[in-house]
């Protein structure tokens, strides 16, 4: 698939000019779109996107957030299975941040999606 950048939530225009992603780099950068979505938020897919009931707190269930995250990576039917998660927390900003390992329909794997999930009261 072809489709445009996004950096930071904008479409990139270079020298006037759209820019766009495929392959790999579009995959990721939709998985990227679905976590980055919180579910029910869409009105045109409310089932799309990651719950956020478990994504901050000072009482988060990581297990649980892993099975939130698993299950939103996997509204991308491109994506075979996860096969790493690291939850990345900086407190002092208070943000958090996911590091992804997918595999895709054809068994090859994408490394080192970093995905940022929005800010937090940790």
């Amino acid at each position: 698939m072809i489709a445009p950048k996004i950096e930071n939530g904008d479409i990139v225009i270079k020298n006037g000019e759209w820019v766009f992603v495929e392959g790999d780099e579009e995959l990721a950068q939709s998985v990227e779109s679905v976590l980055q979505t919180q579910r029910g938020e869409f009105f045109l897919d409310e089932e799309g996107g990651l719950r956020h009931e478990n994504l901050f707190g000072k009482h988060t269930d990581e297990n649980v957030l892993r099975d939130d995250i698993i299950e939103a990576v996997s509204q991308e039917d491109r994506v075979n299975a996860v096969t790493d998660i690291q939850i990345i927390d900086d407190k002092k900003a208070r943000k958090r941040s996911v590091l992804l390992s997918i595999e895709k329909e054809n068994k090859q794997t994408i490394r080192n999606i970093q995905v940022p999930l929005g800010e937090g009261g940790r």
